[in-house]
Order: structure tokens, then sequence, then C-alpha cells
């Protein structure tokens, strides 16, 4: 008898879980046969970014020839779609997913330029906030610091590296300034004073960097980024006093901060 009730009880539940996973296989095909009713864009503009909008995005997925509104969710391929809008010039990523009613739903983040970068031969092209190279964009200028002077690296050398990439590699970071002038430009919108004030950075015959200030027509002879945050706070001094002093200001024409716990200032 108790061996019945048990070959009963065990038949109970195969019946049970047959029965659901018939249910189960139903319902996806059921899901898998609905059409996909819309497809929703949002694009993260914040910062001021306009190198795509929802249109664009829209149009980068028509132009792949994905079609989308009208077709069964299981020819709706998002995995495809993801990869391909996030190896776009200006999405730092890029997520695709698709909602149980159909609706396929597009969240992008654009790159955020730090720096542009003009070469010696007019090259020019961004660095990016999470130290990547990107190309110029024919729709939208990004208001960022101009790096420029005695500089030869052009972008289709760099492009397939990172910052990180330049310091790690021994040759690539004895003959480049990328790395020196990214780090310059991140201290420098970090700074709520300096981000404002300093409008480029100038690379000189010998390589070391200038800054260029929107105040004041000094030469700022800043060096490398070696003691960073203390040549700038012994710069904010000097602004502290000349903005200050009657009359001193103008005195100078360089402010050369290149060396160590002093600041050397020619007079005009």
């Amino acid at each position: 008898m108790k061996k019945f009730k048990k070959i009963l009880f065990i038949s109970m539940w195969l019946v049970l879980i047959t029965g659901l996973l018939f249910t189960m296989g139903f319902v996806n095909k059921q899901q898998d046969a609905l059409l996909c009713e819309k497809l929703s864009v949002n694009v993260n503009q914040e910062n001021d970014l306009y190198f795509l909008d929802m249109y664009d995005v829209i149009r980068l997925i028509k132009d792949r020839g994905d079609s989308i509104v009208g077709q069964p969710k299981a020819t709706v391929n998002v995995s495809e779609i993801e990869k391909a809008l996030n190896s776009h010039a200006d999405i730092s990523n890029a997520e695709v997913y698709m909602s149980i009613n159909g609706e396929v739903k597009v969240e992008v983040k654009q790159r955020k330029p730090v720096v542009r970068v003009i070469n010696l031969d007019g090259d020019s092209y961004y660095i990016d906030d999470e130290g990547t190279f990107m190309p110029l964009s024919s729709k939208y200028t990004a208001k960022v610091l101009i790096a420029n002077g005695t500089l030869s690296e052009p972008f289709i050398k760099r492009y397939t590296y990172s910052i990180a990439d330049i310091g790690k590699d021994s040759l690539l970071n004895a003959t480049s300034m990328l790395d020196e002038i990214y780090a310059m430009a991140n201290y420098i919108n970090g700074d709520k004073f300096w981000s404002s004030q300093i409008q480029q950075i100038y690379i000189n015959k010998d390589k070391d960097m200038e800054i260029v200030p929107i105040v004041g027509d000094q030469k700022i002879i800043f060096g490398d980024t070696t003691f960073m945050d203390k040549k700038f706070k012994k710069l904010l001094t000097f602004y502290q006093q000349g903005l200050n002093t009657t009359g001193w200001w103008d005195k100078y024409s360089i402010i050369n901060l290149k060396f160590k716990d002093q600041i050397v200032c020619t007079k005009k």
C-alpha cells in the first residue's frame, strides 16, 4: 500500500511538472509571436552633450536594416543592436532590452570629452573622460580645453590605444605628451576656479606645458605634471596677490612654475 501511494505521489508530481512545462512553452511561443509595438530611445545629454539625440540613434538602428516596430519579438536581436551601438564613436555605453509588452527600450550614454588635441598638421581629436580617443563630430563641437603646440601625434596612430595603454608602454610613454595633457585637463576640469580661468594647454618646443588663461597676458610655464597640485596652489597665490594689489598684476610677462617649491617671474 505504501509503495502504491509513493508511486501515485510521484506520478502526480510528474503530471504537474509536465503540465507546467507545457504551459510555459505555450506562453513563450505566444510571447515570441507578439509584435513589437514601440521603440523607445533615451540619450543622456547631461553636461550639454549633443553628439547624438534620439533621432540619430533611431537612424543608426534603421540604417543597419533592423526592423523593430511591427516585427515579431523573436526576430528582434537586441544583443546585436546593442553591440552595434556600442561600436559607435560617440557612444560610451548603450543598453538595449525588450519589455514583456513588446516595447524595445534603448538607453544611450554619450562619451564626454575633456580636452581637444590639435597637432602640428592640424589633425584634431578629443580625449574623453575615460582616457580614450574620439574623433571630431560634424554635428557638435564640445566646449572643452584646447591642447596644441609641438604635438605630432595624429589620431590615426592613437585611436586604438587609451591613455592607460600609453602609460603602460615605455616606448609610447617616452614619445607622447598625451598622458600629461590628459592628467592636466582632468585637474583643471575638476576645479571650479581653474576650469573657468584656463582655456588652453600649449606644448612649447622644450616639451613643457604652458597654460593659457582667459584673464591676463602672462606666459605661464607649467612644465610637466610633477607636483601639479603644489604648482596650481602657487599660481593661485600669485593670482590672489595680483588681483588685490594695484599695478602688481601687469608687472610680469612670464610666470615659471617648473621648479619645485618656487615660482620664478620675469618682469616686462
